[in-house]
């Protein structure tokens, strides 16, 4: 059938069709419900520093009306169980995003293409700014994770394996970042690259907030602690700023060391540290909270055998 596999389920490709439909419409929905309400916490004051407020309800929506409505499984499959172990899972995976990111300071530091120059502000300007840019990170990494390595990696990998379904979100978000300014070649490379690490820490511990904790800490360690542009994101866009106060990034040497104005993700620096991760993260033993998930038996643990496998497809 068209529709349908052999077992009777809808097919993976068109399940990956309505949660991409689901997303999108609720997008255009709650964006003009935030228009007709006139929220300003949504399209007032501050629209480009909580831009990713809305994909993020939307494709929690989408993901929860899948995977409960479609699946007939928690959302908690998706590796997002909420429990004590949130906390931890979340900051493992920070401190594993801010080491990595880290190091790549660290070298552009000693090869001295960086060092930092001292800025006025106040305590309490200070505090509330890097309190405010933490939350925008965190949002915008939980909004990306969710809406490519939640439901659709797990769909892909149903039907075609864990491996092509971290290549191919890997793909879709370094296509993501396309068009942010000062983007080149190799900073595709390198975000494709990330999304492979995300993607296979993703499968190796079976843990959402352990990915989004490694995008958090990743951008956090650039954007608020190395006041460096996150993605070509700095103040390319108007009205819109990760600057950190206190100190400002001063960049001197080859735009292949630091990564110029995109920031460090268009260096060759970043290329090795997320390789190095890329390694850290498939070597390393399946932890418990994999197991906990898995007993969930989300939609990748139905990888159809070589027999059924043109039904799922």
């Amino acid at each position: 059938m068209i529709l349908r596999g052999s077992t009777g389920r809808l097919r993976a490709g068109w399940r990956l069709g309505l949660f991409v439909v689901a997303f999108l419409t609720l997008l255009l929905v709650l964006n003009q419900l935030a228009e007709w309400l006139g929220a300003p916490w949504l399209t007032g004051a501050w629209p480009e520093r909580w831009v990713f407020l809305v994909p993020l309800v939307a494709a929690s929506i989408a993901s929860w009306f899948m995977m409960e409505g479609v699946e007939g499984k928690p959302l908690a499959a998706l590796g997002l169980p909420v429990d004590r172990l949130v906390p931890s899972s979340f900051g493992s995976g920070a401190l594993l995003g801010i080491s990595l990111m880290g190091l790549a300071v660290l070298v552009m530091v000693v090869a001295g293409a960086l060092a930092w120059a001292r800025e006025p502000t106040t305590a309490g300007h200070a505090v509330g700014t890097l309190l405010e840019l933490s939350a925008f990170l965190a949002v915008a990494a939980f909004a990306e994770e969710l809406l490519l390595r939640g439901y659709p990696l797990q769909v892909i990998a149903e039907a075609l394996g864990g491996p092509a379904a971290v290549l191919l979100t890997a793909v879709v978000f370094a296509g993501l970042h396309a068009l942010n300014p000062h983007v080149s070649p190799l900073a595709l490379v390198n975000i494709a690259l990330a999304g492979v690490l995300l993607g296979a820490a993703l499968w190796r511990t079976m843990s959402l907030w352990f990915v989004t904790g490694i995008h958090f800490g990743w951008n956090w360690a650039m954007g608020v602690a190395a006041d460096l542009p996150v993605s070509g994101v700095d103040d390319a866009v108007p009205g819109f700023s990760l600057d950190t106060p206190g100190i400002e990034a001063v960049l001197s040497g080859s735009s292949s060391l630091t990564g110029g104005s995109f920031g460090p993700e268009a260096s060759w620096v970043a290329t090795g540290v997320t390789l190095a991760g890329i390694v850290w993260v498939t070597t390393r033993k399946r932890p418990g909270l994999a197991l906990r998930v898995l007993a969930l038996r989300p939609p990748a643990m139905r990888r159809p055998t070589a027999r059924r496998a043109r039904d799922a497809s």
